[in-house]
Parts: C-alpha cells; structure tokens; sequence
C-alpha cells in the first residue's frame, strides 16, 4: 500500500541533486528532525550500507537504522527502517526535468506485518504524511537557495574529499 508519493521539481542538474542528498552530512539541512546520519559499516555506501540516524523527537534523541535497498546514482535511492510491524521502503527518485533541472519523486509503500501493524495504519498514515510532506520543498529550499553549499558538495563528492 502506498503510503504517500510527493514530487517537486529542483532547478539543479541531477548529479548535483543526487550527490548532494547522499552526502549523509546534508540531511540535517532538509530533512526534518534528523540531527546526525552515518554509514554504520566499514564501507562506501551502497546497497546493504546500514545507516543510523539520530532524530530530535519532542525533545529527545533518538536513534534509528535504516538499510539502503537500491543505490543507483544518480537515479535511485531506496531504504527501509527496521520497523516491527510493517514491511515496505521509502523511495527516491531523480529523473531529468526540462532546462537541467531535476524532478525528485519521494515516496513509501508499506505492508502490514500484523494485527497492531493494521490498527496502526490510520494513524501512520496521518503522522508520516504530515511530517513528510515538507522534506522536498526542504531540500529544494538547501539546494536552491544556497548554491554556495550545493556546488560545495558536489565539488567534494566528486572529488573524493
């Protein structure tokens, strides 16, 4: 079942739109409440890459792991969370737009897994889609408004430092 799908449009070429969404030490900037995230491995990250994030929830740190399922860039980046009562993935999508920008659809599909994982789908449902809702115009608002920080990220990724 999908959960929720947004997409927006990014006046950035893809690759930069892509590196900079994966360079995990720009996920504060645009993605609401995560304070840290990491590659939890000994590893580049890719496909099967673990990653932990910390999260600011009402005023308390929490932690969370998430591992990565599809990593094509510049195209794809999919990942679930080890959540007990559901299976499914969250999914990005970067495909080109007209004058080289980047279309970045964001989306989740979800399965419960058991009876509280039923009961609960209304509420998750109505919790996930309002604090979702906000993570592309975030992102486009980093990448857009402060081009000095994207163009920064992709010299670095593409570099290697």
């Amino acid at each position: 079942m999908q959960l929720f799908k947004y997409t927006i449009v990014i006046q950035r070429p893809r690759r930069a739109v892509f590196e900079f969404f994966a360079d995990l030490r720009n996920a504060p900037l645009w993605r609401q409440y995560v304070r840290t995230m990491h590659v939890v491995d000994d590893r580049q990250l890719g496909v099967g890459s673990r990653v932990r994030f910390t999260m600011d929830l009402h005023g308390e740190e929490v932690e969370y792991e998430l591992t990565v399922l599809a990593y094509e860039p510049p195209a794809l980046w999919r990942h679930r969370t080890n959540e007990t009562d559901f299976n499914g993935y969250v999914e990005y999508r970067f495909d080109d737009a007209p004058g080289n920008a980047t279309q970045v659809t964001f989306s989740c599909v979800v399965k419960p897994r058991s009876l509280v994982g039923w009961l609960a789908m209304p509420q998750l449902w109505l919790s996930r889609n309002r604090s979702y809702r906000d993570q592309l115009p975030r992102l486009k608002q980093a990448l857009e408004e402060d081009s000095e920080i994207a163009q920064s990220t992709t010299r670095s990724t593409t570099t290697g430092r």
